[in-house]
């Protein structure tokens, strides 16, 4: 170890520059020291306005034993909803007798059946039809919700040019698997640190669609989500494009539950990165360099994206080959060095968030994140570089079926 230590310290400090880049953990510490030494997060319930009315649409495709949980939540809110649309998208498990069940009991006040399934946006756009509410309230059916979520989400419309915001979001499953507790660990970096700080820039870029709050006119004004996948992310750019807020509600805590399985995971996240390039890149055109009248805030959204995602994740295998040319034997004593200083600025940023955010993971979780910082830096980002290279290549997320394929033909046939 004393010898890998020595082989850092003489290491050029622009290759250990590149080193940290491109294994992504410093990101998350630049953003919690800088809300914890200027105070940028805001703690405590903020009051929302005396009359906002919320409009729960909760889409659900096989869902129904997540549905009684995520409804029992609701109305333990202190802001309880007005009304709450279930929308069954074509399922063949329980869910539609869950729904009708908690109907007849006064829990939801609409339940809305498709025959076959349409598609997460299709069912969320038919919800937001029949809503009455000021604000809509978009709910995956394993999404369970602190008492105080929905009141935190509904002030952040106090200020008339948001239009979108959602909220935190932990594990319930941390303790599920390896991959769970990794997850947990991952979602109070990227999600309860990375998007503190960029909600302080005005630079969200993506709403979650675990829980999202809109203002009911403008969705509906807007037409609703994009046919998908990775509606959530295009309808927040579409927002931001038409010059209204969106923002992050650090306090609005929501669980929900991950992939329990390596190969769950990797089909997760290759959807939303095939999905996320294809968007920013394809849809929205991010990279290019420049984009008349866009705003500060635009540009520093867009920045974090390719800085931290795009050009990091494609430079990887390069870069490792990189360091087996320039230190040739020391290679692998070079690269265990770094991880071990990771993992130090890991257990660093752990500790400073459960101070800054009120919230810790489980002991499995915190056994976990001895290897989070090969999980976030290597192992997700090589999984990112095939996705990025398939979709780049052969344009994969055409033939998602997260999108069922007869509702794509009916609605890209001029693009597909």
């Amino acid at each position: 170890m004393f010898e890998m230590l020595q082989l850092v310290a003489r290491t050029d400090p622009l290759q250990l520059f590149l080193a940290v880049l491109i294994f992504d953990i410093p990101r998350f510490t630049l953003s919690l020291i800088s809300l914890a030494l200027f105070g940028m997060r805001k703690s405590g319930v903020a009051p929302p306005a005396a009359d906002a009315t919320v409009s729960v649409i909760i889409p659900t495709f096989n869902g129904g034993s997540g549905l009684e949980p995520t409804i029992a939540s609701l109305h333990r809110q202190t802001l309880r909803p007005f009304e709450i649309i279930v929308i069954d998208d074509g399922s063949t498990d329980q869910t539609r007798a869950v729904a009708e069940r908690a109907r007849a009991l006064g829990l939801v006040d609409m339940v809305i059946c498709h025959g076959t399934r349409c598609g997460r946006s299709p069912a969320i756009n038919a919800g937001a039809r029949f809503a009455r509410g000021d604000l809509i309230l978009t709910v995956d059916a394993d999404t369970v919700f602190e008492p105080h979520a929905v009141a935190q989400l509904a002030a952040a419309f106090h200020d008339t040019r948001v239009a979108g915001a959602s909220g935190n979001i932990a594990l319930g499953n941390e303790a599920d698997s390896l991959w769970t507790g990794l997850q947990s660990v991952e979602y109070l970096m990227s999600i309860s640190a990375g998007r503190s700080i960029l909600d302080v820039a005005g630079a969200i870029a993506c709403l979650s669609g675990a829980c999202a709050m809109y203002r009911r006119d403008v969705f509906l004004r807007q037409g609703g989500l994009d046919v998908g996948p990775g509606e959530d992310l295009e309808f927040s750019l579409r927002l931001r494009r038409l010059d209204y807020l969106i923002r992050f509600v650090p306090d609005a805590w929501a669980e929900t539950d991950g992939p329990a399985s390596g190969i769950g995971l990797l089909r997760q996240r290759a959807r939303w990165d095939r999905d996320s390039l294809r968007i920013r890149l394809m849809m929205y055109g991010e990279l290019n360099f420049f984009h008349p009248l866009e705003g500060l805030a635009d540009t520093l959204q867009r920045l974090d994206f390719i800085v931290f995602d795009l050009v990091p994740t494609l430079a990887l295998p390069f870069y490792l080959a990189y360091v087996v040319l320039l230190f040739g034997p020391s290679a692998a004593a070079f690269l265990g060095a770094i991880y071990l200083l990771l993992l130090w600025i890991s257990f660093f940023n752990l500790a400073l968030a459960f101070v800054m955010f009120n919230r810790s993971v489980g002991f499995f979780a915190l056994g976990a994140s001895l290897i989070f910082p090969f999980y976030q830096g290597v192992y997700l980002k090589f999984a990112r570089f095939v996705s990025y290279s398939s979709e780049i290549i052969f344009a994969t997320s055409r033939h998602d079926d997260f999108v069922p394929p007869r509702v794509r033909r009916a609605l890209l046939k001029d693009r597909i």
